[in-house]
């Protein structure tokens, strides 16, 4: 199976060959010295979305193409409550931190807190725990995407004259 030119042997740590790792049948090679990328399983993704709408009783709107997302409520005449999402499907961990994170607004609930800023900041702790349970990396492109939407926050917090929390206001400039 080594021998064979298009399944090379994987890499050892120690070595300086570049890190080969297999995934079911995908395929990843990081140069020597870089982080490996984080792809979970199309399948561990799929587990992901299931186990998500099930305990928090969501409905996805739409896969979104782009990176961005929205978590809505409906509320019928009856009483009934339909909880939405649309985001984009997670295939990587920004796709799964944008996925996460709407689903977090269920979780938390919408308008518990005063400001809307100290919201999207615990959604977004919510998120950060989910990833680390289920083992997706939070890596700097996740990092960034939650500074810039921190900032958008905090940005809108202090044009609606709105309180903004004193933890939050470093977050009040553009991210370097």
């Amino acid at each position: 199976m080594s021998d064979c030119p298009h399944n090379p042997p994987v890499a050892h740590s120690g070595t300086k060959e570049p890190l080969v790792r297999r995934i079911r049948g995908l395929r990843l090679v990081a140069p020597f010295g870089l982080p490996e990328r984080t792809v979970l399983p199309r399948a561990d993704y799929h587990q992901l979305v299931r186990d998500l709408k099930h305990r928090y009783k969501i409905a996805i709107r739409k896969w979104r193409t782009h990176m961005s997302g929205i978590a809505y409520e409906l509320t019928y005449r009856d009483g009934r409550i339909k909880r939405l999402i649309a985001a984009p499907q997670p295939r990587s961990p920004v796709s799964a931190a944008i996925f996460l994170h709407e689903v977090g607004h269920h979780a938390i609930g919408f308008r518990r807190y005063a400001s809307r800023c100290l919201e999207e900041h615990y959604v977004w702790q919510w998120t950060f725990r989910e990833m680390e349970a289920r083992g997706i990396r939070i890596t700097p492109r996740v990092m960034r995407h939650f500074r810039r939407s921190m900032y958008h926050y905090v940005k809108r917090s202090h044009e609606r004259h709105e309180h903004v929390p004193a933890e939050l206001a470093h977050f009040g400039h553009w991210p370097g």
